[in-house]
């Protein structure tokens, strides 16, 4: 009798695992108003060593020690170990936690940690199909994340309801890199006839032209079979598109579309390195194009004409008279006509700028450099006028050429020790958080609190930051505010160590200090997408060069994070890219670019070096490049140092190898 109790409660317990197991996400978990929240915790205050042991623990994955330390958790900062025990069960896909996040929520609502949670929180229930209470949680500001608004759309699509339909639209014809999550709800779109195969080759033609070829896989998989593209061309035309240029058949308006896209496609791979070669095949075919491709063909064309230096960009653009597609398009027309000279293009294309991109500097800078070419000295003196006062590299031009003196703002008057100690009080948890090293979660506390700081709050944090060396943090919460204060936005640190590299390598104080600004902000354990390391950002395979160019033995990776070897390693290289290419400016171009794009770069001709600097190819590269000459200046005048006008800086590329 025993025995068959036995085995009838198996059975029973069998049955009731199929049944849970079987039943939607939503039926098996939790109900989000059930009583089940944490118990309560010893009333103790969270210790240094308790917080440090949970983030190890959370670091290794070891969520019995980082659970026993979150259960016990009180006062400042336990909200980071409940996070992060929160966090990694979420990560392990575990849904059973409804009532933890929901008390997480009610005890820190205030927590910079509080919307990360939530925003992980509905992604995993999206992940998990757990639509019921998704939808139950899911507010107007979470549909600015793509993401979140795929899982919404998709729990409509369930439903039945047609509202999606024109979100979810404008998202694909957005073009950019669409969230995984909208895969069902694009499946369902092109099902209803609301994705049209017009709106499948557009975004197959913006894809080929960026050649995001993991895209443009994804964006085919949306044709029916022999209608979208052949991969074994889409490869040939990616991998060798002169051969695929000469074997295709050539093409004309009637030809399909899906051989229009592979042809131009390959003419515009074979463009980004040979652009006149390209130019060549479509001067031949674009007569017997549609309107629409061979505006296409044309634009494209001139564009990598333009980031190769061709001489015939100019021409390219003018093959098509109609309005140029964006602003990126437009600005580099305007490049293309600096370097012909040919002001009055200048002048027009300007004219079809967009307000917000019109009112930029450098467009006010070049603007009055044509204004003045073409006889309107008074206009383009008022413009130069308006630049002059905005800190930066065009401001610093347009003074330089109305011969206003350059010189530091002074710096504010010292701030009361009360405002110095209520900011303290409100930075107690960044404060504490990078005393304990824990610099990431400081970071993310500090940009948690800055939008509620007024300008005399921000000048006080900046303050504080550097005191304690953390000076990027420093760096930013100065351009913040109104009072501007040099000695904040352009520190000096470690200056025997850099007086000491300036002297062995031959570069200048100056040059170093405007490098490692740009760089990392003097965050001495940067690191970047990349992987560039420390205050001078180098690459693992340019820190390993340069230690054992300069005798550094035994180095190590982690060595690049210190700065006592960054900084001498950083000024190793960038003095040896200044001997290598002969000039400061091109040196810093091949520090952030590559010496062979620098040294490319160059060899197309200097001419006037103001121009050759704004029509340097890559947008990063410009803006550094731009960015650590002002440095330079403001930092020669830091040191009082004597120091060429920004002019004549620039000048010094007309006489370089």
């Amino acid at each position: 009798m025993r025995q068959f109790h036995s085995i009838l409660a198996l059975l029973c317990g069998l049955t009731l695992l199929i049944i849970v197991t079987t039943l939607p996400a939503e039926e098996w978990l939790p109900p989000d108003d059930s009583g089940a929240a944490p118990q309560p915790h010893a009333a103790t205050a969270l210790t240094d060593e308790e917080l440090l042991r949970a983030h190890q623990a959370w670091q290794q994955h070891d969520q019995k020690t980082l659970q026993s330390i979150a259960d016990q958790a009180q006062g400042p900062l336990s909200d980071y170990p409940r996070y992060w025990a929160l966090k990694e069960r979420l990560s392990q896909g575990n849904v059973f936690v409804i009532p933890e996040v929901q008390a997480f929520m009610r005890d820190f609502p205030n927590s910079p940690l509080t919307p990360l949670l939530r925003q992980q929180w509905l992604d995993s229930l999206g992940q998990n199909e757990n639509w019921r209470t998704f939808e139950a949680q899911l507010t107007a500001s979470d549909m600015k994340l793509p993401t979140l608004a795929c899982y919404h759309w998709h729990a409509e699509l369930l439903q039945g309801k047609q509202d999606f339909i024109e979100g979810a639209l404008a998202y694909w014809k957005a073009h950019g890199r669409w969230s995984a999550a909208c895969d069902p709800v694009f499946r369902q779109l092109l099902a209803i006839h609301a994705l049209t195969p017009e709106d499948l080759w557009n975004a197959m033609r913006h894809a080929l032209g960026q050649n995001r070829l993991r895209e443009v896989h994804y964006i085919n998989s949306f044709f029916p079979p022999f209608q979208g593209l052949d991969e074994d061309a889409l490869s040939l035309a990616s991998g060798r598109p002169q051969k695929y240029l000469e074997d295709a058949p050539p093409i004309d308006a009637s030809a399909t579309r899906s051989r229009r896209e592979l042809w131009l496609y390959a003419l515009l791979r074979l463009a980004s390195r040979n652009p006149d070669e390209a130019a060549g095949y479509w001067a031949d075919l674009a007569p017997n194009m549609n309107p629409q491709d061979r505006a296409y063909g044309w634009e494209q064309l001139a564009y990598r004409g333009a980031v190769n230096f061709s001489e015939h960009t100019l021409d390219w653009f003018q093959q098509d008279t109609s309005p140029l597609e964006n602003d990126e398009l437009r600005a580099w027309k305007i490049r293309a006509a600096l370097r012909q000279k040919n002001w009055d293009v200048v002048l027009d294309v300007m004219a079809q700028l967009s307000p917000a991109e019109a009112a930029k500097p450098v467009w006010k800078y070049w603007k009055a450099q044509a204004l003045n070419a073409t006889q309107h000295p008074i206009e383009a003196r008022h413009l130069l006028g308006e630049i002059a006062q905005t800190p930066g590299y065009y401001g610093l031009l347009a003074g330089e050429e109305l011969n206003i003196p350059w010189k530091l703002t002074p710096s504010p008057p010292a701030l009361d020790e009360a405002t110095l100690a209520s900011v303290r009080t409100l930075l107690s948890r960044p404060l504490r958080l990078l005393r304990l090293d824990l610099v990431t979660e400081a970071r993310g506390e500090w940009v948690a609190l800055e939008p509620s700081l007024d300008s005399r709050q921000h000048l006080a944090a900046a303050q504080i930051a550097s005191q304690l060396g953390w000076y990027d943090r420093s760096i930013h919460s100065a351009e913040h505010t109104d009072l501007v204060d040099p000695a904040l936005l352009f520190p000096l640190p470690y200056a025997t160590l850099i007086h000491s590299c300036a002297a062995r390598y031959g570069v200048s104080e100056p040059w170093i200090l405007a490098v490692i600004r740009q760089e990392s902000r003097f965050f001495v354990t940067a690191r970047s997408r990349t992987g560039a390391l420390g205050l001078m950002q180098l690459m693992p395979a340019t820190a390993r060069w340069s230690a054992r160019r300069i005798g550094i033995k035994n180095y190590h990776a982690e060595d690049a994070n210190v700065a006592e070897t960054n900084i001498p390693l950083g000024t190793y290289y960038l003095g040896h890219l200044n001997q290598l290419l002969g000039n400061p400016i091109l040196a810093v171009m091949g520090y952030n670019a590559g010496p062979l794009r620098a040294q490319t770069w160059a060899s197309s001709g200097i001419g006037d070096p103001r121009i050759f600097v704004e029509n340097t190819p890559l947008d990063e590269t410009r803006d550094y490049v731009q960015q650590v000459l002002y440095n330079k200046v403001v930092y020669a005048t830091r040191l009082q140092k004597p120091s060429p006008s920004l002019h004549t800086l620039l000048n010094t590329l007309s006489h370089s190898p």
